[in-house]
């Protein structure tokens, strides 16, 4: 990474140093949001998921800062966000905002799955880490049902993917095929988990070898969507003379394709293209691109999958 060309001034740009790294956001959240008065080391580093040591070193920079203040001394010294200054009054508000837009957010998953009494339980089964990845629901349901309310949820939440420009990716499962959950660890979006669990299977190498060659060319046409976005244009009208001249093709992917294509942003394409989202790998199956190629974009597809990794 290059070097900074031109300094700032701490006191005109404070947040460059407050904000500057992920220890001091998720050491901030804990002070101004998550509890009520000072706080020691250890706690802030168990409540933060940082090493004691790297708590305490972030404190102590905070600290320098004057916006975090030290109360007590020796090993029973504790930190609290300083509260008689508009920017830590600023920073607590967002913070909460962050909070109250993330509660928001799950309580309209829960409104969307709420009415479908078919859903024996629904959970959140994995948060994004980074940006572009995809929120994971699971649900388990009773087998004759399972195909049908997959494709209900996903109807129903693609006004909560819009409004708060995320991938919501549903996992369905029979009680039998359902895997194991730590109950304790996870956020129920409804229902009741009152069923054993039993071991999902492992893919096998040749299964594993195909995912991949399509994750690489979805990676190919990801680029090219850079460079020409219109072969979404394309690859949308491909899909409706699908749909429209042989009904029998009409599959529930082509479909969800065709809702994807139309309510996706660009980025939010880009990233679904390169996701490693069960849902992105069964959707790459059906992809719709490859078809509207030009000769010239379908050689440098070609060459992207040839080519050594």
């Amino acid at each position: 990474m290059r070097p900074i060309a031109i300094e700032q001034s701490f006191l005109r740009y404070p947040l460059n140093d407050l904000l500057g790294t992920p220890a001091h956001v998720r050491l901030l959240r804990v002070l101004a949001d998550e509890v009520v008065g000072p706080i020691s080391a250890a706690e802030a580093a168990e409540r933060t998921g940082l090493t004691e040591t790297g708590a305490r070193r972030a404190l102590g920079r905070l600290a320098s800062t004057g916006f975090v203040v030290r109360v007590g001394g020796g090993r029973s010294q504790h930190f609290a966000v300083r509260k008689d200054d508009l920017l830590s009054e600023s920073l607590t508000g967002l913070f909460r905002t962050e909070r109250s837009r993330y509660e928001e957010l799950i309580e309209s998953i829960r409104k969307s799955l709420g009415a479908l009494s078919e859903v024996r339980v629904a959970w959140l089964d994995a948060l994004p880490k980074g940006p572009g990845e995809p929120l994971e629901i699971g649900l388990v349901a009773d087998s004759e049902s399972l195909a049908w309310l997959k494709t209900e949820v996903r109807r129903r939440i693609t006004d909560v993917e819009q409004r708060f420009d995320v991938t919501i990716e549903v996992r369905g499962f029979s009680r039998a095929d359902a895997p194991p959950v730590s109950w304790e660890e996870v956020t129920v979006l409804t229902g009741v988990p009152t069923f054993r669990w039993t071991q999902v299977p492992t893919p096998s190498p040749n299964h594993a070898a195909r995912e991949q060659r399509a994750l690489r060319l979805s990676e190919a046409i990801a680029e090219l969507l850079k460079e020409d976005p219109s072969i979404v244009i394309r690859a949308a009208r491909h899909l409706e003379r699908l749909i429209r001249d042989e009904p029998a093709a009409a599959a529930e992917d082509l479909r969800e394709w065709q809702a994807i294509l139309a309510t996706y942003s660009p980025e939010r394409l880009n990233r679904f293209l390169v996701s490693t989202s069960p849902r992105a790998q069964r959707l790459r199956q059906s992809s719709p691109f490859f078809a509207v190629l030009s000769a010239d974009e379908r050689d440098y597809v070609t060459a992207a999958l040839e080519s050594p990794r």
